[in-house]
């Protein structure tokens, strides 16, 4: 044993960063029909590669319980090792091969021995093995509980902490939308009618093209026109079925533009291109899915033109501008612009109007309305109450609803920044606002970004699904509905307003009714995703994806600038954001008012209500004054919205958090790789997949669609060295309720020091180990009688001499008096 000093320069010292990949699935899929699991089990061991073999230690039990009964079921038995190696009369398997050997028999100890290593192949494995990390999806509660205060932790201490850091960390998302339009097909076991609502076909969004008073129609079509708008043609077939022709916009006897098929299919036979078809005057009467999508043939179809065959690519955004103009009196040129490229047609004629005869009075977005000339009666007095302005007032008894109309064409693609232009759009225009928002109103009809805005007229707005009230909502959901009862609805009307008439339209067959019967056990989350018309309402809304395009926001002062919603945490104006902040005013939550009940004592003290305080009431003040709670809906609605009261936080709650584990990342989350699928959101039925993606700076995005995404665009938050994953957009509310996966890498430092040990000739030469014996170090002549040792471990110590490492090599050295050599030993931390 020899003591060799190390000065500074044998240490060797640095740092590794690693970049562990994580990609978890939530849960699995199962398939009861062919019996088989599809995915992981959403987890991952707190010990690396736990073995099977490894078993807990049983207690010995009762010491002669196998020898009784050897048939017992293993599970139930009660083994130990001393069953078998005593030498007392317990020992039966040792005792039996005993005696057999003293005697010179044989014995069979079989049976004993496939009953124990039964047992032990049976005994649960260590529970360090047994446990397991999740990442975690929650949901803002309904009562304050520690998820509340996680919430409140998150949102009041860490997006604090990061604000000053990362994009828009604080309780507010990016006013960047798309109209979303969509069919899907129905579950299993789902019928058509029943308690689960299908979502359905037959809704539309409808503006209203007529006048109080004297003036032209504002959606008329008299001179040349212009349609410009984005689309994302994203789903590849319709409720199941071949892709079905779907409208984007029809004025009856004037125009109808639709989505058809092209000739493209994927591996799986689905329809991957599209093309665009303009119908014009009389040929706008004709059902898009009747057309032979040709752009050549006789009266009525002679006005039918479209874009070259798979001009649209499926998840993708184009700029799209539909043009016409006169040159004479008898001709007029134009043309189907998609994306730059020009695809020209002729009208030989001054004007598309129809005749005078023809009303003409609705402007349906996203379908295509069959039927007689009454599209008026959409706008009947009792419209009213869905905040449909203007209305018309048809008379006593003939205030209702068009009859015998077909709305059987709905949009399968997402929509923005639609617009009409009562003028042939020059290619410098529509370079302008291809990338933006239109500079100026001139010349414009119709404009829908959609964004979101505070300032809608009264509607009846659910308070429980058995309840309404005529009020109006400044909020981009249902407040009261939300912080009452827990239900989330949509506000599609503040969505989808024209900035050019103001019209407000009618959202058809996408509105939220009340329940009529009596029904048990409801809540209102489930009344809402059993509802077909309210889960297509909450998605006609969704985060916009399209990278190429940038909206100026100075479009929304137009509306109420002063409003909350466009607030700052911290004070300012920001005309890009929704506030999720101070949702409802103070005054609905009242201060000191108890919300604890009984059974909320009682679930406290696990079930033991003898505790109890005797002036407890069978329930609490607040909830004997709001009337109705998320438990209890029925009964009459009072000032007090429940789940306000009882947690005393006016931010909103559709929001969704994530908690990941630092086992799956180590020191923080790399920015700009982390991804969240949710493959079904819930609500679509199956059709919609959304993939949301952090920008490098701590916001979220959504990138579904091929092409550039707005990384500027901000759904929520990545928290990367907290693990932690905000959603604040309300759409996404549900966000991975059923299923996601997570992709992510980590970042993991990893410190090295590598001591380099000298051992130089002369030196350690010598054994301090007793059994030492001089031998001859190999067979060889030249080796006989050469002294050498065998090095099988270091120790490093400190000044005073104190061993603080040790390392043994995993072979010996042999080391002759004159080698000289240098160990590394190196350390990982």
């Amino acid at each position: 044993m020899s003591f060799v000093k190390l000065p500074k320069e044998r240490f060797e010292k640095f740092s590794i960063t690693l970049h562990p990949v994580v990609d978890f699935i939530s849960s699995s899929v199962n398939i009861p029909s062919l019996g088989v699991t599809v995915g992981t089990s959403g987890s991952t061991p707190m010990r690396a590669r736990p073995s099977p073999a490894v078993k807990e230690l049983v207690a010995a039990g009762v010491l002669g319980q196998l020898s009784k009964d050897i048939n017992a079921d293993p599970g139930e038995k009660a083994f130990s090792e001393l069953d078998f190696t005593s030498l007392i009369s317990l020992g039966v398997a040792d005792r039996l091969a005993q005696v057999a050997a003293i005697s010179g028999t044989s014995a069979n100890i079989t049976p004993y021995m496939k009953v124990y290593l039964s047992g032990v192949n049976n005994s649960p494995p260590p529970i360090a093995s047994t446990k397991k990390i999740f990442i975690t999806r929650f949901d803002p509660p309904f009562s304050l509980n520690d998820v509340a205060i996680e919430k409140s932790v998150i949102r009041e201490n860490l997006m604090t902490f990061y604000e000053s850091r990362f994009d828009l960390c604080e309780m507010a998302y990016t006013n960047y939308h798309s109209l979303n339009f969509f069919s899907a097909p129905d579950g299993p076991g789902v019928p058509d009618s029943g308690e689960i609502d299908r979502i359905p076909d037959s809704s539309a969004i409808i503006y209203q093209n007529f006048v109080t008073g004297s003036g032209p129609r504002p959606y008329a079509a008299s001179g040349s026109f212009s349609f410009d708008f984005w689309i994302n043609p994203r789903y590849p077939n319709n409720e199941g079925r071949e892709f079905k022709a779907g409208t984007i916009l029809h004025l009856s006897s004037t125009y109808a533009l639709s989505l058809v098929s092209g000739s493209n299919r994927d591996n799986d036979g689905l329809v991957n291109g599209y093309r665009l078809m303009l119908q014009l005057s009389h040929s706008a009467e004709l059902a898009p899915s009747t057309m032979a999508y040709s752009s050549t043939g006789m009266h009525p179809r002679d006005l039918v033109f479209l874009s070259p065959d798979n001009s649209l690519a499926r998840n993708k955004w184009h700029h799209c501008t539909v043009r016409w103009g006169t040159n004479t009196f008898a001709a007029g040129t134009g043309s189907i612009t998609i994306d730059g490229s020009d695809t020209p047609f002729v009208v030989p004629s001054a004007s598309i109007s129809p005749p005078s005869d023809f009303v003409c009075s609705a402007l349906v977005v996203g379908n295509f309305y069959e039927g007689a000339d009454t599209e008026a009666k959409f706008f009947n007095k009792t419209t009213q109450s869905e905040g449909v302005q203007p209305i018309l007032d048809f008379g006593t008894g003939f205030n209702v609803d068009p009859a015998g109309y077909i709305l059987d064409h709905p949009l399968n693609a997402e929509v923005h920044e639609l617009k009409m232009y009562d003028k042939y759009l020059s290619n410098e225009d529509i370079a302008e606002v291809r990338t933006s928002s239109p500079k100026s109103y001139k010349n414009l009809k119709l404009y829908v970004p959609p964004m979101f805005i505070p300032d809608v007229r009264k509607r009846d707005l659910l308070i429980t699904p058995f309840q309404k009230q005529n009020t109006k909502s400044t909020e981009p959901f249902n407040e009261d509905f939300s912080f009452g009862v827990g239900g989330f609805v949509m506000n599609l009307e503040n969505h989808v307003k024209d900035f050019i008439t103001n019209n407000m339209p009618r959202c058809l067959n996408l509105t939220a009714s009340t329940i009529d019967t009596t029904v048990e056990n409801i809540t209102a989350t489930s009344y809402c995703y059993n509802t077909g018309s309210i889960k297509k309402r909450n998605l006609t809304i969704l985060p916009n994806d399209n990278g190429y395009f940038k909206p100026d926001y100075g479009i929304v002062l137009t509306s109420s600038i002063n409003s909350p919603s466009r607030k700052r945490k911290n004070g300012g104006r920001d005309l890009s954001i929704v506030s999720l902040e101070n949702m409802i005013p103070t005054g609905k939550i009242y201060p000191g008012l108890p919300t604890t009940t009984v059974a909320d004592m009682n679930a406290a003290l696990d079930g033991d209500a003898s505790t109890l305080p005797d002036n407890l009431s069978k329930d609490s003040i607040a909830g004997l004054i709001a009337g109705v709670t998320p438990e209890s809906m029925g009964g009459g609605s009072g000032p007090i919205l429940t789940i306000a009261q009882r947690t005393r936080d006016r931010s909103s709650n559709e929001i969704c958090f994530f908690d990941i584990s630092n086992i799956y990342y180590g020191n923080k989350i790399q920015e700009d790789t982390l991804y969240l699928v949710d493959k079904t959101l819930t609500g679509s039925d199956g059709k919609i997949t959304m993939t949301l993606r952090d920008n490098g700076r701590g916001g979220m995005y959504r990138c579904d669609a091929e092409g550039p995404h707005p990384k500027w665009s901000n759904v929520g938050n990545c928290l990367y060295h907290e693990g932690v994953v905000v959603i604040k957009s309300p759409p996404l509310t549900f966000f991975g309720k059923d299923c996601f996966e997570l992709k992510m890498k980590g970042e993991q430092n990893t410190h090295v020091s590598i001591i380099n040990v000298p051992l130089a000739s002369g030196l350690f030469n010598s054994s301090s180990n007793p059994t030492y014996t001089q031998m001859s170090a190999s067979e060889k002549p030249v080796d006989q009688n050469r002294k050498f040792i065998y090095i099988d471990s270091l120790n490093i110590h400190d000044e005073n001499l104190n061993v603080i490492a040790r390392t043994s090599l995993a072979q010996p050295i042999k080391k002759m008096v004159e080698d000289s050599m240098v160990i590394r030993f190196k350390m990982d931390f």
